[in-house]
């Protein structure tokens, strides 16, 4: 019986630590100017504030449902 219930913990641990959001790295500080969704990916498009290229960076879903196009990153994640 103990060791149902020692494997059940293990078990549930190891499932809450599979739905932690993960963290990618942070984009360039501009204007979002394009969302893309490639099937469980999500991607900001920023054109840089300090001039240059556009730059292409994968997000959470959550950054990519928080952020609109036209609005200023990283401002839009952390609000």
């Amino acid at each position: 019986m103990r060791r149902l219930a020692a494997a059940l913990l293990v078990m549930t641990a190891f499932a809450s630590l599979a739905g932690c959001a993960q963290d990618f790295d942070r984009g360039p500080d501009g204007r979002v100017t394009d969302k893309v969704k490639d099937g469980k990916k999500f991607y900001l498009v920023v054109d840089p504030a300090k001039g240059g290229e556009e730059k292409k960076f994968r997000v959470s879903k959550y950054d990519y449902h928080d952020c609109n196009r036209g609005s200023k990153y990283p401002k839009c994640v952390d609000d």
